[in-house]
């Protein structure tokens, strides 16, 4: 039976922008008694598909277009004695990088079956909770949503109004007012598309860690727990052992999310550490050789560091929420374990059994396999900056 207080309820306007900027192909299927979320369904009849569908040939034609529009300005740069040959590999590299990151939202797309074993994990976890715990406790997905889609506008606006001089030079001055606009539209809608594929890596790790908060709360009083899995599941269950099997739910959730995520977080890491790098160089060369050609890109680049290095964080933030809250959650059980709350063998038995299946590997992300992903990686990532960008330089 669908749960009225589900985290899914309060993600409906979300997965409504998702589905708008052509994200995810996915329809919401809701219970025809209760009309509350039930599953994800995928169908080519569906209209979703078929915007989705629609929204992707538009963004190739909106790429093709532009690319055929930059040509000119390419050999501008190539003829152009006054710009070193290495500005112009970096601004290709940039913008190759910048577009493929279709790619990556379309490998989120295709994953159709770990996105149903995820939620169908958290909708298990949301059963054992129960309504009432769940009311109890309430997350701040909605929030964060709100929060996460007025930085988008930002990005996207900003964007859009500092890369104004850059369209002036690449768009011809004959264009109609349709065509400009209509490019522009669709342009648009992709640098959103773009924007979500973040806010959803972070909603995503923000409910696991959530429900893994909740098993910390109660951790020093597990019997909470127990009381509402058998009203719930009609069992006799001994308390530690219905926290385990929480637990194991909400691991097996995000080892779903990590393989949803995991080409996408490392193509989009390096996409932009690559773009970081190489507006950080060219706006130090354009400050101490000023050059006509860079003129346009005087404000657009120090804008495209600062908001790619705010990708990287909430990329790496998000990562890093469930193996935080497990980490707490395992601290917090040795705590229990050791005083006094555990009166019997069975009850400490059962403490470390749970604490034994309590690591954070189970639910950290990997960039595909080559390293894990998280907060860690901002002292590597900012040296790896400096130094690429003084070499840079010095070429």
């Amino acid at each position: 039976m669908p749960l009225t207080m589900s985290v899914f309820e309060q993600l409906r306007p979300f997965v409504s922008l998702c589905q708008a900027c052509g994200l995810i192909p996915y329809t919401m299927e809701n219970s025809l008694s209760t009309k509350k979320f039930i599953k994800f369904t995928f169908s080519f009849r569906h209209f979703t598909t078929i915007w989705f569908s629609f929204i992707f040939i538009l963004q190739l034609a909106t790429i093709a277009v532009m690319f055929c529009f930059s040509i000119n300005w390419v050999v501008d740069f190539l003829s152009d004695g006054t710009v070193p040959l290495t500005i112009t590999v970096v601004f290709g590299i940039n913008w190759l990088s910048s577009m493929a990151q279709l790619l990556a939202s379309r490998w989120i797309s295709l994953q159709y079956r770990q996105l149903r074993n995820a939620i169908e994990q958290v909708r298990e976890v949301e059963r054992l909770f129960g309504d009432k715990f769940i009311m109890q406790h309430k997350s701040s997905v909605m929030t964060r949503f709100i929060l996460g889609f007025i930085l988008v506008l930002l990005a996207v606006t900003g964007l859009f109004f500092v890369f104004i001089p850059v369209y002036k030079s690449l768009l011809p001055s004959n264009m109609g007012i349709l065509a400009t606009t209509a490019i522009f539209s669709f342009g648009m809608l992709g640098l959103i598309m773009t924007e979500c594929i973040f806010l959803l890596a972070h909603l995503s790790y923000y409910i696991i860690s959530h429900y893994i908060h909740l098993l910390l709360l109660h951790a020093e009083s597990p019997d909470a727990l127990a009381v509402i899995s058998q009203k719930e599941a009609g069992c006799n269950t001994r308390k530690w052992e219905n926290s385990t099997l929480i637990l194991n739910h909400l691991c097996r959730a995000s080892s779903e999310l990590n393989s949803i995520f995991s080409f996408p977080t490392l193509f989009m890491l390096t996409s932009k550490f690559i773009s970081v790098v190489s507006t950080a160089y060219v706006c130090v060369y354009s400050f101490s050789r000023p050059n006509h050609m860079l003129q346009d890109y005087s404000v657009s680049l120090p804008f495209v560091f600062f908001t790619d290095w705010v990708r990287i964080f909430i990329a790496l933030y998000a990562a890093d929420m469930p193996v935080n809250q497990v980490r707490l959650l395992r601290e917090r059980i040795i705590a229990v374990s050791h005083s006094g709350l555990s009166q019997t063998l069975t009850d400490k038995i059962d403490a470390m059994s749970m604490l034994m299946q309590t690591d954070e590997s189970r639910v950290r992300l990997s960039a595909v396999g080559l390293f894990n992903v998280g907060m860690h990686l901002i002292p590597t990532l900012t040296g790896a900056a400096v130094t690429y960008m003084v070499i840079l330089l010095q070429s």
